[in-house]
């Protein structure tokens, strides 16, 4: 799999995974605030907010964010914009941020691939990538301790992950931050709403 030229931090998605959380907390603060209005998330808006979970601060450097998709997924959920296959793909939108300079590309699976073992397939490249320092992973999903495992014990480069807080299927010890506090306030609740 040809990934272009990476650059030293690269974000990682499950859309799967991604999609999920953006269901479960849309219909949890939907039920908790009946008479509120959420806004569609402004994808550009919530990646923005994992780099600032992830402490990211590459001012004046790329940042690669790379979705695994499956083309029987191809869309994010509450989100716009959402054709993961014709609004982002793999051609390299660009948006410069006070964070950095994102470069978003969106890559899919196989037919007989899950979305989850594409995007281990796609971070066993992004690992063995050189130029790669800093891998933020927005996934959690058991098929993924045995991969993760291995980068904690023989990888130098610096990991984080951005998984669900309770119910995480992930059991390896590296940092992490829970995913769902991005995604409501992309959904436009404040700190006293979450």
């Amino acid at each position: 799999m040809n990934l272009e030229i990476l650059n030293e931090t690269v974000i990682l998605i499950d859309t799967d995974f991604l999609n999920d959380r953006i269901s479960h907390n849309l219909t949890f603060y939907k039920d908790l605030y009946p008479d509120k209005r959420f806004k569609k998330i402004e994808l550009a808006d919530l990646l923005y907010k994992f780099a600032l979970q992830a402490s990211v601060e590459e001012t004046g450097h790329g940042i690669d964010i790379l979705f695994a998709y499956t083309l029987s997924n191809s869309n994010l959920e509450y989100c716009t914009p959402s054709d993961l296959t014709f609004e982002i793909s793999s051609d390299r939108v660009q948006m410069e941020t006070a964070k950095g300079v994102f470069f978003t590309r969106a890559y899919f699976g196989d037919e007989n691939e899950t979305c989850s073992e594409h995007f281990i397939n796609l971070l066993e490249v992004v690992n063995y990538d050189r130029r790669v320092s800093r891998i933020i992973m927005v996934a959690d999903n058991a098929e993924l301790n045995y991969q993760l495992e291995m980068m904690h014990e023989e990888s130098d480069k610096s990991l984080f992950l951005l998984k669900k807080y309770h119910g995480s299927e992930i059991e390896v010890p590296i940092k992490y931050a829970n995913i769902d506090y991005p995604i409501a306030y992309a959904l436009g609740l404040n700190r006293n709403e979450v």
